[in-house]
């Protein structure tokens, strides 16, 4: 994945949350609910939750562990998943605006 298409990712390997300023700033409020969401499916699952935007502008959400980590819950993983995607529609509708957006400058 490119490294310039990932707003953030939350690590239990690490023990920390990364946010890309890089991309760009974004409201606080913004940030903290994409982080909580992270954080907390990162607890529940295990591994690591990614969010960044596909080669089309989408965004995406992933759960996914390192190769020998037996205690990492998949299923748990992609239900947390769609439940926040399906609760944080709207912002993950305008964070594509913005993405998209910002691209074109």
């Amino acid at each position: 994945m490119d490294e310039n298409r990932i707003l953030a990712y939350v690590s239990q390997y690490k023990n920390k949350y990364y946010f890309n300023e890089k991309m760009g700033k974004l409201p606080e409020q913004v940030k903290n609910e994409l982080l909580s969401g992270m954080i907390f499916i990162t607890e529940e699952a295990g591994g690591v939750t990614e969010l960044g935007f596909d080669e089309d502008g989408s965004v995406y959400l992933d759960s996914y562990a390192e190769e020998d980590d037996l205690g990492y819950d998949q299923v748990s993983g992609r239900l947390l998943i769609s439940e926040f995607e399906r609760e944080h529609q709207e912002t993950l509708e305008q964070l594509e605006g913005w993405y998209r957006a910002r691209r074109k400058l």
